[in-house]
């Protein structure tokens, strides 16, 4: 994987296509989009996606009971998790998932559902702050 320059705050970093096999969807979107794929350890349900050198999404296996109707889920980088998640909750939003640490040098990421209950996932490289 190649560095790149860093994204800017509020703006999409990430996204998720849901899968009901990863091995066959990996093959699949490595045949038609030429993208490489990278394991986050001992999951098998999940694959980390390269494109052009980057690290940019992920696969994932859904719930057996979900609709194969389009389902990317995507995560906006912010600067200070704690506050926008206020923010969301302050607005008639709500925190699905605090803030959790993904891996070494890939920061930390959270949920929100919209007052409509949409999800949103977000990402920060910044530690809370005490």
């Amino acid at each position: 994987m190649t560095e790149s320059t860093s994204p800017s705050a509020n703006t999409v970093t990430w996204w998720e296509l849901p899968v009901t096999e990863v091995a066959r969807a990996k093959e699949f979107y490595g045949t038609v989009f030429g993208w490489t794929f990278t394991s986050f350890g001992q999951d098998e349900d999940y694959a980390g996606v390269e494109a052009g050198g980057a690290l940019v999404g992920g696969l994932y296996k859904a719930p057996p009971d979900s609709p194969t109707a389009p389902g990317v889920r995507v995560y906006v980088l912010v600067t200070d998790l704690e506050a926008t998640l206020a923010a969301v909750e302050a607005a008639g939003g709500s925190v699905t998932k605090p803030r959790t640490f993904i891996a070494e040098g890939m920061g930390w990421w959270a949920e929100i559902a919209d007052p409509d209950g949409w999800w949103l996932g977000l990402t920060t490289d910044n530690a809370a702050r005490d």
